[in-house]
Order: structure tokens, then sequence, then C-alpha cells
């Protein structure tokens, strides 16, 4: 394998829930670097630490491209643009949150608070102290000038490190997910797709008169086409590079399953609302990080639900769960 076809990673610090995130440097025929970090003091001295450490400087990037425009994997990217001539690459599906992350994160958390989080049952004080720790996410970024940023299909091809990858859709973690395959190589830059433990199923804003796409079931599927692919090497968005992905995505299958069959147990115990399911499942969270837990119990029911499962019953404003064999 060639020296400059391997990416280098540079672990980057992200906050005390998810440890650190990382960021890939290409470094010839021109350096490129995969993802960014979120902004902070300690993740920018970290990142130009590790870039002096190929005997480079933000200043020397030709390029940046992001994987999906969450805050850990881009949030830098305006600093980096500030600093250098470097272009700023994501898919087109990702293009509005990269220009104007802020907006779209208001419409998000309008989302969460006003539609869906209480007919999930959560009360005030749990809303509030998710809601006010996702806020603070909007400072972990700059916007990115437009006219820096160059937009791919997904389904294309990239070159870094002087290969061809070809760029995947995996929505799940994320809807607008991108991963990079070299099948040469047998390479594979996972994002958060792929993780050595399984990442959470985002719930997202639909976009407007439409329904919300089911994450979970998405992710499941998206594991589905990566199981598929010869990979010698996984570098994650999250933790060490692995060998045994299919192993991995073998362990996360069997977790959700197992998870997903004691939500089932715990409505058939009278544990009706997504509130409940979540204290029981996922209590000993932290209340501000608490919606890590909750974007779980979401997919757990709505694969429930797809399976013929459960049953959903809106009860004074609030949606209510119970086996189809219930009665109820």
């Amino acid at each position: 394998m060639k020296r400059e076809a391997t990416p280098i990673r540079i672990e980057l610090p992200f906050n005390d829930a998810a440890g650190s995130v990382n960021a890939y440097l290409f470094t010839e025929p021109e350096p490129v670097l995969v993802d960014t970090g979120l902004k902070s003091e300690a993740s920018w001295t970290m990142l130009q630490a590790g870039l002096a450490a190929a005997s480079l400087s933000v200043a020397d990037l030709a390029r940046v491209v992001i994987t999906h425009p969450h805050v850990d994997h881009f949030g830098q990217a305006g600093m980096i643009a500030a600093y250098g001539d470097a272009e700023i690459w994501i898919a087109d599906l990702g293009l509005s949150w990269l220009l104007d992350f802020r907006a779209q994160w208001d419409e998000r958390l309008d989302y969460y608070r006003d539609t869906l989080m209480r007919p999930l049952g959560l009360a005030e004080e749990t809303i509030s102290a998710i809601t006010g720790y996702m806020s603070q996410l909007e400072q972990a970024c700059d916007p990115v000038p437009a006219e820096r940023v160059v937009t791919f299909p997904v389904e294309s091809t990239l070159t870094l490190g002087g290969l061809s990858w070809q760029v995947m859709h995996t929505p799940g973690h994320a809807s607008m997910q991108t991963c990079f395959y070299q099948p040469e190589t047998r390479q594979f830059l996972s994002a958060d797709m792929l993780l050595p433990k399984a990442p959470t199923p985002m719930v997202e804003r639909p976009a407007d008169g439409a329904r919300r796409e089911p994450s979970l079931p998405q992710f499941l599927h998206s594991l589905d086409l990566v199981e598929a692919l010869d990979i010698e090497v996984v570098y994650p968005g999250h933790g060490e590079p692995f060998s045994d992905h299919r192993q991995v995505i073998q362990r996360q299958r069997q977790r959700i399953e197992t998870r997903t069959t004691e939500c089932l147990q715990l409505i058939g115990a009278g544990y009706h609302t997504a509130a409940d399911l979540l204290d029981k499942m996922y209590g000993a969270y932290p209340m501000q990080y608490r919606f890590v837990g909750l974007w779980m119990i979401v997919g757990y029911l709505d694969l429930l639900k797809a399976n013929g499962l459960v049953k959903e019953r809106m009860i004074d404003g609030v949606w209510r769960y119970y086996p189809v064999n219930s009665g109820r």
C-alpha cells in the first residue's frame, strides 16, 4: 500500500460523553484533510500539532473533505478557510448545513422542543436540559464562505492520496452521512456510520409536510451495504482504526436486536411512553446527554412498529405504545 494513500489519523478533543473525534490527513500528491473536529481552542491546537507532525500547516491544506455536517466533523472548516486557501468539499445534500448551520440547527431544535419531545412524554425539565445543551453546539463552528465550497454528488468518486475513492451515501446516524471506500487498497473511511460502538441514529426534522424518516432502520440498511464490502481497515470518525468490520457489524446488529426486544418487554410490563422507556433504559445518562438514549428509544419503537409488534395511540397529547396482542 502506498504511503501517501494511507490516511494519517489526527485525534482531536470532543466532549466528556464522546471522548475524541478523528480527522484524517493525506499528505500526497496534495495535502487533504478529511473532517476537522469542532471549533475549540484545544481542538485547534491539536489539529495544528497533527499537521506539524507531517511537516504541514493549516495554510498548506489544498482541500478539506467533510463526511457529514455535524459540528464535531466540520466545526473548524471556517477557521481553516480563514487561515489558508483550502477548498471545503461536501456532498451536495449537506451544503445548506455547511453554509448556514445555525439557522438549520435552530429549526431542528424548534422541532425537537415543539413537535417531537412533548408528544413523547418528556418532562419540561428534561426538554430544557437537552435543548439547552444542544443550543451550545451552535458556538462550535464558524460559517464557511460559499465561494470556498465545492460540492460532489453521492455515489461519485473523490481522489484522496492519489487514489480514487468511492463516495457512499449511508444514512442512519445522519441523513447526510457519506463514507469513502478505496477498493484496491480495501480501505474504508467510515466517519460515524461504522464505529467500534454503534453510533446514535439521530432523529432529524422532516421537510415541511413530510413524515419523519426512521433513522435506525436506515442505519441497519447502511450496515448491510458496508458489510458487503471487502475491507481490510476501517478508519472511523471516533476511536481507533479496526479491521474486523463484519464482526463489528454483527455485534452491533445483535445489540440492537437485544435492546429492541428489551424495549418490547418493558412496554408489555407497563412502560408505555418513550419517556418511561428512556428513564428505565437510559436513566444513568446525565440529563443533558439524555437525547442519545432518546434517539435509541425512538429507533427501537420505529423497528417494533415496522415489524407489527406494537401499536401507537395518542392519549392526552402523548404517544403511548402497547403490544399488538394486549387488547389496548
